[in-house]
């Protein structure tokens, strides 16, 4: 009976060693907790991506704003000036609201004055009106370019504490290394993240303005043809 039970321990102290142990508990962390183990760079770089967020949806709504093309506008105020009525074209101009009724407006002013002088007016204008829409796009620019090299920052800063770590305790194991490196690697990940969505905003704004700035010449190409235009 004593053998029996001598085997029958053996028997099952052998199983014990060859069943694997219950895994671990696996930590689950929110999508804000994970960034946080990004280290200090995630700081400037949410910072960052707030404020290229504030100025892309900032530029868009001004640009929809300023760029609403009235296709009668140049019509109504060639009418108002074939008539003689300058005010009544004026204030057309002003009623619109947009970059066009502006360059308009500026072109107006210069009646009476050799046409060079109207087109100069309308050009300046123009610019002027461009300009305004890429104000501040700049900033997301810079922000697109900025935002991946301080994302590489924090994680050459965070292999550099976890070598020093190493030198320090003379622990290599895969999980002390490899428990840095992810956090680290979080700073890369979201600095690219940041810096993709800031170059793809900062280009769509950029196709919006091209394209209504050909737009905008094409109405000053009409007006200018308009007043030139000898009134019966």
């Amino acid at each position: 009976m004593g053998i029996l039970l001598q085997v029958a321990t053996a028997v099952v102290d052998s199983a014990n060693t060859i069943m694997p142990a219950e895994p671990a508990s696996i930590e689950k962390l929110s999508m804000l907790e994970l960034l946080m183990k990004g280290g200090i760079v995630m700081i400037p770089l949410i910072l960052s991506f707030a404020i290229a967020i504030f100025f892309i949806v900032e530029r868009w709504l001004f640009f929809n704003q300023r760029t609403k093309i009235n296709d009668n506008l140049v019509r109504d105020v060639l009418d108002k000036l074939y008539s003689g009525n300058i005010q009544g074209a004026d204030a057309l101009c002003t009623a619109d609201k947009s970059a066009l009724g502006n360059v308009l407006q500026a072109g107006i002013s210069q009646l009476g004055k050799p046409i060079d002088h109207i087109e100069k007016a309308l050009e300046i204008q123009s610019n002027i009106e461009i300009n305004e829409m890429e104000k501040r796009t700049g900033w997301i620019s810079m922000i697109s370019g900025v935002a991946p090299r301080l994302g590489f920052i924090g994680t050459i800063l965070g292999v550099i504490v976890i070598f020093f770590s190493i030198s320090q305790t003379a622990d290599i194991s895969i999980g002390t290394i490899s428990a840095g490196l992810y956090q680290k690697m979080i700073s890369s990940a979201t600095g690219l993240v940041v810096g993709v969505i800031a170059f793809m905003g900062y280009h769509f704004l950029l196709t919006l303005i091209d394209n209504y700035s050909m737009k905008l010449q094409k109405q000053i190409f009409e007006f200018v043809k308009g007043i030139q235009k000898p009134v019966k």
